[in-house]
């Protein structure tokens, strides 16, 4: 059984690559480039398609009460990456699939 902790840390799978050789990874949308060796980096970790070795994620819960009537906004878990290296994000968490009926 998968505990939540490893959907909350970048996905339900994580794979380390390593080596000499090319590595083709997709995203839907242009992917964006953020550097978090300056200030800390916050990203949906949903969007996060990839980050250097060195960094590692911490989740980083934004929850308001306000969330549970309907007024929260945004996401209420994000991965924060400080640290010498750079994340990968997609701009998009891709179009919904909608049942026909």
């Amino acid at each position: 059984m998968l505990g939540n902790a490893g959907i909350l840390a970048g996905g339900l799978f994580n794979l380390v690559v390593q080596g000499q050789g090319v590595v083709a990874v997709s995203s839907d949308g242009p992917p964006m480039l953020l550097d978090c060796s300056q200030q800390s980096t916050f990203v949906d970790p949903q969007a996060a398609i990839c980050w250097s070795a060195n960094l590692q994620p911490q989740i980083k819960s934004s929850f308001k009460m306000g969330s549970l009537i309907g007024r929260g906004s945004g996401e209420s878990f994000q991965l924060a990456f400080h640290g010498p290296g750079f994340v990968v994000v997609q701009p998009s968490e891709g179009q919904p699939v909608v049942a026909s009926s």
